[in-house]
């Protein structure tokens, strides 16, 4: 066995026990996996060589440094530093693999289901390995613009795993042990241990986070880009559109614009939360510890998130004490006494390793915590939609479901009639048509397009986790759907209520952005639309002794067209010895109404207007507890055409008969009824409790093995 004991390689050069004075690493793990701890080398040297201390100071950061003990590899390290403190002393100071990740940013995005291992992916820019366990796991949220290191600690956190570095700089994103790793016997133990205790937390308060697209549209940039300018947002945004100068690539928190002058808009999202609580212990002062920037913490693993921390939280008592170290590390289960009487167990939250002939190591752990097995946490990626009614069995392996219950949608109003067109009508006694002159009627207004029906309210939406046990069989009915309005502006009738078991969706409300699935992204619950007004059908056209005009159009509802006017009418009798005279307007054409067309106001020689149209009947929606659709408006009848009649006066023999003339406006259409609205709905979000073991693998004689690098192999 080699003399040395410890040793630094760094590039060609190697300082042993002669060149190193002191030292200590440090290393660290966040139990909680809310940070991503630094671990840390600081080494003091003592070097005469000039050619040697010149090398060394001409460093460069990020430089490889190697740390053996007992010429085993203990440590990779990256150069942070390297001071000269005198004529012959050094001091270099280097960091483990995670302080790479803090050297550059991660620009982050909206997650919608996207794996652990796709995101790590993403994020990490290190070697890693990532237990298998937790590399299927869908996360969703949203991750700003940080350091690569913050935005995968919100990944473990999310997760719950822990990432340590292993001797050759590789990361390691796995679960914590929950068995005894070693144990720490009195003569290993130092004097001046001591025992820290922390104020009772009462209650943990974990933010559940949403992310849904909204309709807001915001101005994210404006002014002078140049060529590949990366405009980052303060909030995440998607749809952009750019004028001025062009988008090369874009995420939800960034754009990279072309160069030019203009505008770049986008629409937000919306940013919905959810307070989890959890009970931790009873005390008369409140203390309760608080997430709130968590945004990786969605329905899928809140509840999880909320129990972990609570278990942690049951533990107030930390242990300082100095060891003989003897491999144990952060994360590592130990068991030894505690100082003030008892057999114990604690987690070690960190370690500061002095350098010497023997390691020495200030430890501090938690006492009584063990970490939870990755088993017992439920992450929601099992979901189950009911309908109709009938009975749900409880799979095997799931203890707690998150119900989601969802009223029917209510049915819509009906549209409402339109109005039909006005007539004209010229009435000329037999005495005054004797006597001769002329008679007229001005034309007639088309009448007004009925309105629109207003949409359906979606249903309410009551969410709670419930304790289940497998095989339970639970009862359900789903609502049924509310019926739309039939005629003329009738409203429609509120959808039936669903249930599960106790629960109802009665206890519920309802909203204008209903529920979005946080799995499928699918929109729920919402309202309807709301119908289309029919259009007004146009006016008759003129009549007077100069002749006839055409009627007007009626008016449109695109694409559908109003029904073109009709055109003017006229004749004159003069078989006798005096003269008649007979003009009439054109009709008007009837209003469009969605979907169909307007009639064409009538031609000669009637002068009628045309027909409003009636509406399409509006699509059912079949999404869960979504609102019915509003009825259309019918579309207004056109107006009649305007009458004008003459007649000289008529001779002693002659028998004049009067005048009567009547024509009619157009009909109003009928406005469509209102849809009904969608059915009912249970979501059902559960996770499985998987049937593994994990920890360290151990041959037959219980001893854990080993690989070539002397590491534990952990499943």
């Amino acid at each position: 066995m080699s003399a040395t004991v410890n040793k630094l390689v760094y590039g060609d050069l190697t300082f042993t026990d002669d060149e190193i004075q002191d030292g200590e690493v440090y290393d660290a793990v966040a139990l909680l996996s809310d940070a991503l701890e630094i671990g840390t080398i600081n080494v003091g040297l003592y070097i005469r060589d000039e050619e040697t201390g010149a090398a060394l100071t001409a460093f460069r950061r990020n430089e490889k440094l190697l740390y053996y003990y007992r010429d085993k590899l203990r440590g990779t390290y990256y150069i942070e530093s390297i001071q000269r403190t005198g004529k012959y002393t050094y001091e270099i100071s280097a960091n483990n693999a995670v302080a790479l990740l803090e050297q550059s940013n991660h620009l982050g995005g909206i997650y919608t289901g996207q794996t652990v291992d796709e995101l790590v992916a993403e994020i990490c820019t290190i070697p890693y390995i990532i237990q298998s366990k937790f590399a299927g796991i869908k996360l969703y949220g949203w991750l700003p613009v940080a350091t690569r290191r913050a935005n995968l600690a919100q990944v473990l956190f999310a997760i719950g795993a822990h990432a340590k570095t292993d001797q050759n700089g590789v990361l390691r994103i796995e679960s914590l042990w929950d068995g005894v790793s070693s144990s720490i016997p009195p003569d290993r133990i130092f004097w001046g241990d001591k025992v820290t205790y922390e104020s009772k937390v009462t209650e943990v308060s974990v933010l559940e986070h949403q992310y849904i697209k909204g309709t807001e549209e915001v101005t994210l940039f404006e002014g002078v880009a140049e060529e590949g300018d990366i405009i980052q947002f303060e909030e995440p945004a998607y749809g952009l559109e750019a004028s001025g100068f062009s988008v090369q690539s874009s995420g939800a928190n960034y754009a990279v614009l072309s160069a030019g002058t203009g505008t770049l808009t986008g629409k937000k999202y919306v940013h919905m939360t959810r307070d989890v609580r959890v009970p931790v212990s009873e005390d008369e002062v409140s203390n309760v510890v608080e997430v709130k920037e968590a945004t990786l913490v969605s329905l899928t693993n809140s509840a999880a998130v909320a129990q972990r921390l609570a278990g942690y939280y049951q533990y107030i008592e930390a242990l300082d004490h100095e060891v003989v170290y003897d491999g144990e590390r952060p994360g590592d289960v130990v068991a030894f006494e505690h100082p003030y009487g008892g057999e114990s167990k604690g987690c070690i939250k960190d370690t500061a390793i002095t350098m010497g002939g023997r390691l020495v190591a200030s430890e501090q752990a938690v006492i009584g915590y063990v970490p939870p097995k990755f088993e017992t946490e439920e992450v929601l990626d099992e979901r189950v939609v009911l309908t109709g009614s009938g009975d749900y069995t409880v799979p095997e392996g799931v203890y707690t479901l998150t119900v989601v219950c969802i009223q029917a949608g209510t049915g819509a109003q009906a549209g409402f009639d339109g109005e039909p067109g006005g007539g004209t009508q010229l009435i000329v006694t037999t005495k005054e048509q004797d006597a001769g002159g002329s008679w007229s009627d001005t034309q007639a207004d088309g009448g007004e397009g009925g309105q629109k029906g207003a949409p359906g309210a979606g249903g309410k939406v009551y969410r709670a986790t419930i304790d289940v046990v497998p095989g339970q069989v639970i009862h359900y009915e789903c609502g049924t759907p509310g019926v739309g309005g039939a005629t003329n502006g009738a409203v429609g009738a509120a959808g039936g209520e669903t249930t599960f078991g106790d629960l109802s969706s009665a206890q519920g409300a309802s909203s204008e952005i209903g529920y979005v699935d946080p799995v499928t992204e699918e929109e729920l619950a919402k309202p309807g639309t709301e119908g289309v007004d029919g259009a007004a059908g146009g006016r008759g056209g003129q009549a007077s002794s100069r002749g006839g005009d055409y009627g007007e159009n009626g008016e449109d509802v695109p694409p559908n067209t109003g029904g073109p006017g009709g055109p003017p009418y006229g004749w004159k009798f003069d078989d006798y010895t005096s003269e008649n005279v007979r003009i009439y307007g054109g009709g008007a054409g009837g209003g469009a109404a969605h979907g169909k067309d307007g009639e064409p106001g009538s031609d000669s020689p009637t002068a009628v207007g045309g027909a409003g149209a009636s509406p399409d009947v509006p699509k059912t929606p079949d999404k869960i507890g979504a609102g019915g659709n509003g009825g259309h408006g019918g579309g207004g009848g056109g107006g009649a055409g305007g009458l004008f009649a003459s007649a000289e006066a008529y001779g002693p023999s002659e028998l004049p008969a009067g005048i009567w003339i009547t024509k009619d406006g157009g009909s109003a259409g009928k406005g469509s009824p209102g849809s009904n609205g969608g059915p009912g709905g249970v979501i059902l979000y559960f996770g499985v409790r998987k049937k593994l073991v994990s920890g360290p693998i151990r041959d037959k004689s219980g001893r854990a093995l080993l690989d070539r690098l002397g590491r534990r192999l952990i499943v």
